[in-house]
């Protein structure tokens, strides 16, 4: 009963299939980056992919929203835009004004941007109408 419960709060689903997103998307962006790519453009190749991959997960698994994928997919787009505005700032003060690892940077980036997401999220993107 428990069990069940939990897997009901949308905070606990959202870090779940953000679990599996930032496995996939950390996977992309340090392969890029191990290949040399800039650590901006291999944060936004992935965050791409990962926008995508988290759209389709949280709209059916974690929101349960029975809006229309125009009105979800484009509020969701406004919200990981956002979200993800506030990434590249956290990522950039971080690592080019602060000296932080370019790695670590990535992470302390990734834990504003799933703050943001979830929270735009829960109370606009996936609101049901």
């Amino acid at each position: 009963m428990k069990f069940k419960k939990l897997l009901n709060n949308s905070a606990v689903l959202y870090g779940i299939v953000g679990g599996f997103n930032t496995i996939l998307c950390w996977t992309i962006m340090f392969g890029l980056m191990w290949f040399g790519v800039m650590p901006e453009i291999a944060n936004f190749v992935s965050y791409v992919i990962g926008i995508l991959n988290s759209y389709i997960l949280n709209k059916k698994f974690t929101f349960k929203s029975t809006n229309s994928h125009k009105q979800d997919f484009l509020r969701f787009g406004v919200a990981m835009g956002i979200a993800f505005l506030v990434n590249l700032i956290v990522l950039i003060i971080s690592h080019r004004y602060f000296g932080i690892d370019k790695y670590i940077s990535q992470i302390i980036a990734a834990i504003f941007y799933t703050i943001t997401g979830y929270i735009i999220s829960k109370f606009w993107a996936f609101k049901q109408a």
